[in-house]
């Protein structure tokens, strides 16, 4: 453990702990300090050597373990990929052996957050990238400008006045390397220490983080199914309003649910009079399995929203391409934020994408995602139904990719997610989505990774899982009263 004591995490830092932690050891594999096969510590061993919150290195071993620099396996530990080294010689097959061996100890995923490769638009874009080089030749892969490939842009505003109802000129849109770079470009732009910003409770961990690493403070809004609730909310605006109100109004992460009308223009009336601006983050607003939903930014007519929208969910996650629709009068900071954080966004992957929302084989593959992930949606609620104990809650999301599963008071999806691990099934313990990590009795159940033949054993089986923990508490599985003490 003594080569991790020497990782120094600049703490007054912009950049967050998580990203910090995540390059620290990506160098130490590339300098061959950590090798291949190695085992890398716990995730509270190494929250201990570093003194930094667990959620950090969770943060910055899912990041490794998306670049492919490190491997899970179950009951066992995080690892060095025996195969990193390898793939530069041309020899990928200890690679793709791995990632089906990881696969394979989890045949019920429900914890992936992005749709399975096997659904990417690989054809339309290789259809796109053709046509991109053999038009363009090397000048696809110039610089374009840090705010974006102008095209793109131009591109992107004809689709959200088509989809959403959101009419804005080509200058307010800044191309961003995916929304969680689009959150850190606002967050650096706009927070100062000590700032407040107020977040939907629970919500996405890597906004946390990004407000968190420029000292803000974060304070919680607790979230009902149709939106935030309002007395809370407006109690809170009383005693200190924020800068910021971070939202996920569409089919949040992790809990599915949607912000009423009412509440959207509710929403809308407590930022003018309390002078907060808001942050919509929308991921998901294409997967939509009934009445579609407006983004917040359809109904901003004053310039209070920062919309972000990201390609990763439904497209390609390792394009790491979206955009912010921002007010005017931030243009500028951001611009500069966005240069001297990576100067500009994929040229490549810009002009690819442009080409197919001009053609519409990007609207095709949202149109036969939104059909596969209904059927899914449909087919988990009615076997959730039928296996889930009475005393088991659940939302319905009207669209998206998450259920928000609760379990009767004093029983802990963190304890749940153990058992589910030992039966090969992934599920997130709801902890990971609140601030402090407190612990949670919910956990988020995403139908992204799982094939819909295999909805109903993986259900089957957790419910069973469920039942266990259940005993174990001393809790009626049919009545939720905890009947004996668990001594």
């Amino acid at each position: 453990m003594d080569k991790f004591v020497s990782i120094h995490l600049e703490r007054n830092s912009d950049k967050p702990l998580y990203l910090q932690l995540y390059e620290s050891i990506v160098k130490m594999i590339e300098e061959k300090k950590l090798s291949p096969g190695e085992k890398l510590p716990t995730i509270r061993k190494l929250s201990s050597i570093l003194n930094v919150n667990p959620v950090t290195v969770v943060n910055a071993y899912r990041l490794l373990e998306r670049d492919g620099y490190v491997t899970s396996r179950v009951g066992s530990g995080t690892y060095v990929r025996l195969a990193v080294n390898l793939v530069t010689e041309g020899n990928i097959s200890e690679d793709i052996e791995e990632e089906r061996s990881f696969a394979h100890q989890f045949p019920y995923d429900f914890g992936g957050a992005f749709i399975s490769p096997e659904y990417f638009p690989v054809e339309d874009f290789k259809r796109a990238i053709n046509k991109v080089l053999d038009r363009d030749g090397g000048y696809a892969f110039s610089y374009s400008e840090s705010q974006g490939y102008l095209p793109f842009r131009h591109s992107l505003g004809k689709y959200l006045a088509k989809e959403y109802a959101i009419d804005v000129p080509v200058h307010l849109i800044h191309v961003v390397s995916g929304a969680q770079q689009g959150i850190d470009i606002i967050s650096k732009a706009l927070l100062d220490f000590g700032d407040i910003v107020f977040v939907e409770s629970p919500t996405y961990p890597g906004a946390i983080d990004a407000f968190k690493s420029r000292g803000a403070r974060i304070v919680e809004i607790p979230l009902t199914q149709d939106g935030p609730n309002m007395d809370e909310l407006a109690a809170k605006l009383r005693l200190k309003p924020p800068k910021l109100f971070y939202t996920m109004p569409n089919f949040q992460n992790p809990t599915g649910y949607s912000y009423s009308e009412q509440k959207k223009k509710e929403l809308f009336a407590l930022s003018r009079k309390y002078d907060f601006l808001i942050i919509e983050d929308d991921h998901t607003s294409e997967l939509y399995y009934e009445e579609k939903p407006l983004p917040l930014k359809s109904m901003d007519t004053e310039g209070r929203v920062f919309y972000i929208k990201s390609f990763s969910k439904l497209f390609m996650p390792g394009l790491r391409l979206g955009f912010i629709v921002a007010p005017e009068p931030f243009l500028k900071k951001l611009a500069e934020v966005k240069y001297f954080s990576d100067i500009t966004s994929s040229e490549l992957a810009q002009r690819a994408l442009d080409v197919m929302l001009k053609d519409g084989s990007f609207c095709d593959h949202a149109d036969k995602m939104r059909e596969i992930f209904r059927e899914r949606r449909n087919i988990t609620l009615k076997v959730m139904k039928k296996y889930f104990p009475d005393s088991v809650s659940w939302s319905k999301p009207a669209g998206g990719l998450y259920f928000w599963i609760t379990l009767p008071d004093g029983c802990y999806s963190m304890n749940l997610y153990g058992k589910a691990i030992k039966n090969g099934i992934l599920i997130t313990p709801g902890d990971f989505f609140y601030p402090d990590r407190s612990p949670s009795t919910s956990f988020r159940l995403s139908i992204a990774q799982i094939p819909s033949e295999k909805l109903e054993d993986g259900i089957k089986l957790l419910a069973g899982c469920i039942a266990e923990l259940l005993e174990e508490y001393r809790i009626d599985p049919l009545k939720g009263d905890m009947y004996k003490p668990l001594l």
